[in-house]
């Protein structure tokens, strides 16, 4: 019995025996022949990753262009937004401005935003439209222009104007008549200027009144920016000597 098992022992051990060795024969020859494939793999991947730093360079460049200033757009014919003349600062009356500032539709000239020096002496009033100067009408910007001209080397001139009551309601014009003057020098021309500049994507302030560069300029450094009467400079130092002498740099706003 015993020498039966002892058989089947060892009949085991050698069909294994036989199994193991055809597999450990077996592996030399593929790993012997993975060892050169090796290589070749390592190699694209290094070449792989120098392509890829290339176009990554590229691309910083194409980023560069893109941030460098673009060139001014000015179109060579700009619609005229507003006129300055003897201290009138004045604008084309559309329709749209009518319609916020209720005036009557069909009403033709330049509307004054500002008047200052000669202008409020001559009792011209902000809302003012002029429509006539001297005998010549004005119904657009190049009329008030060309009317000034007319009366560019004289002392006086006539301006014929539309003032809209300000009561509430429906709106009341009125017709009357003021006499610009110039003490010395002469009255001179009324001058013209475009809408400001403005940047490439802006929103619009305003609602459609076609290609914006019917009227604007597109880039940048034609306009000084910050606006200087928008910054506030810090107020002067109080010293003692203004304090014991009660003097104020301003409207007394309580203990210092």
């Amino acid at each position: 019995m015993a020498v039966g098992v002892v058989a089947a022992l060892v009949l085991v051990i050698g069909r294994q025996g036989g199994v193991v060795a055809p597999q450990s024969t077996s592996v030399s020859p593929q790993m012997s022949a993975a060892a050169p494939v090796a290589a070749p793999i390592a190699f694209p991947q290094a070449t792989n990753v120098a392509m890829a730093v290339e176009p990554m360079a590229a691309a910083g460049g194409a980023v560069a262009a893109m941030e460098s200033p673009l060139p001014n757009f000015v179109p060579r014919n700009l619609k005229v937004f507003e006129g300055h003349w003897q201290g009138m600062d004045g604008r084309l009356m559309t329709e749209e401005l009518a319609r916020k500032l209720n005036y009557p539709r069909g009403v033709q000239g330049v509307l004054l935003g500002e008047v200052t020096l000669n202008a409020a002496f001559s009792g011209l009033l902000g809302g003012d439209v002029v429509v006539r100067i001297d005998d010549t009408p004005v119904t657009n910007m190049e009329d008030f222009q060309a009317a000034s001209r007319n009366v560019a080397n004289r002392s006086e001139a006539r301006i014929s104007v539309i003032r809209k009551d300000n009561r509430p309601g429906a709106p009341v014009l009125r017709k009357l008549t003021v006499v610009l003057r110039a003490a010395e020098g002469g009255l001179g021309f009324a001058q013209l200027e475009g809408a400001p500049m403005i940047l490439p994507g802006d929103p619009r302030p305003h609602g459609y009144r076609g290609a914006c560069t019917d009227c604007h300029p597109v880039g940048q450094g034609f306009e000084l920016s910050p606006d200087p009467d928008l910054i506030s400079l810090p107020p002067p130092a109080i010293t003692r000597d203004a304090v014991t002498r009660g003097i104020s740099s301003h409207e007394v706003r309580g203990p210092c």
